[in-house]
């Protein structure tokens, strides 16, 4: 049935009768994106996935050829949210369309953040606990050799300051494309839509997911915060928005692999997200497979760490690589033991890149508004 109402879109579209394929490619994208939620995500076949991306394409034809360019890039973009690596046709279309609207050339200039050269290490201690904490390393920017060294093979997290300098995104060259400059991003990518998360954990009940315009989600989650919390949160922002893309570098330590058994000239990908929010955004305790560079862009974020081995209450099921306890609010009745595990802490400034090994158990908490980008590399083949 999808499959005949795709085919009869892209002839009505083919044929230029706009009218008819309206309707048609509408009921596609209805009917996929029931199939597309059928079950757990993890076990639909990448064929719902093309064939959503199809009937996404062939509907955004369809607008923008009636003058409708705005509903046209929000279809693309929940094509390419549902469709991940199958919407290239999207990508093309989108780069397109975006050519035909009017640019907005006056930004509003803001000074280039200032940073100190040197800087004590500073930490914030948000939530004393009696266990002994000891501050993470902070180093400038090591050779290949003693990163792989020092830090990648023993597993040793570290701060590496001045190493984003040279990154678009953190404005030391002018203002202008600095990630600080909300306009510039609201220009960039305001009209696109992206998936927010609302509510202060995915462990709480009133926890919550919706898509809406990154621009919608600046003035009312970022310029003037309400009472619920919205963060754009681990999600591949610059797969969806290359002129983003092209603000960052991937660090060249993602270059390295796992292990000498490794072939360092394999394909592993570096899976890089975008983490943007305001001040008091929270991740809770949790264990990522990979290696990880969290790269801080605007803002400040407290990160508090545990070795691997930590017991630290994990919940059960799916959620196995997060801790029962909120670091925030600690149930000394509920988790005892958790007041005497020794951590590592650190307090991320604009520019600072931290080093996450494989399976620390690491909180986040935002100090002012903020926006990271994560780079998960070398993943291990085995825990």
């Amino acid at each position: 049935m999808e499959e005949a109402l795709l085919a009869q879109a892209a002839e009505r579209v083919a044929a230029q009768d706009y009218a008819a394929a309206r309707g048609v490619a509408e009921e596609a994208v209805h009917r996929i994106w029931d199939r597309l939620h059928l079950g757990k995500w993890s076990e639909v076949d990448v064929v719902w996935r093309q064939r959503f991306a199809r009937a996404c394409h062939l509907l955004a034809q369809v607008q923008a050829a009636t003058s409708d360019a705005p509903t046209a890039i929000r279809t693309l973009d929940t094509g390419l949210l549902m469709a991940g690596p199958y919407g290239h046709d999207l990508h093309a279309m989108m780069e397109s369309l975006i050519e035909t609207l009017p640019r907005d050339e006056t930004l509003v200039e803001q000074d280039a953040p200032k940073r100190q050269c040197v800087r004590s290490r500073e930490h914030v201690a948000l939530y004393p606990l009696p266990a002994q904490a000891t501050i993470i390393e902070c180093i400038s920017p090591p050779s290949m050799t003693v990163f792989r060294e020092r830090y990648m093979r023993p597993h040793r997290p570290v701060v590496i300051r001045g190493a984003m300098d040279h990154w678009p995104a953190m404005g030391l060259d002018g203002a202008q494309r600095g990630w600080s400059n909300l306009q510039y991003l609201k220009r960039v990518a305001g009209m696109r839509t992206v998936p927010i998360e609302i509510g202060s954990s995915y462990l709480e009940d009133d926890w919550s997911q919706t898509l809406m315009p990154l621009s919608q989600f600046i003035d009312e989650h970022i310029t003037t915060p309400g009472a619920n919390t919205g963060y754009l949160a681990q999600h591949a922002l610059f797969e969806q928005i290359p002129p983003l893309r092209r603000d960052i570098c991937v660090p060249d330590y993602c270059a390295l692999p796992a292990s000498d058994d490794d072939d360092e000239d394999d394909d592993d990908e570096v899976v890089v997200n975008a983490w943007f929010g305001p001040a008091n955004t929270i991740s809770p305790l949790h264990f990522d497979p990979a290696h990880n560079l969290l790269c801080q862009v605007v803002g400040r974020k407290y990160l508090r760490l545990y070795t691997p081995d930590a017991q630290l209450y994990a919940v059960e099921g799916l959620l196995s690589n997060t801790s029962q306890v909120k670091v925030e609010n600690v149930d000394a009745d509920a988790f005892p033991a958790f007041l005497h595990v020794p951590y590592l802490e650190c307090t991320l400034h604009p520019g600072d890149m931290l080093y996450l090994p494989p399976r620390f158990w690491h909180f986040v908490q935002s100090l002012d508004v903020s926006f990271s980008v994560s780079c998960w590399f070398a993943r291990p083949t085995s825990p």
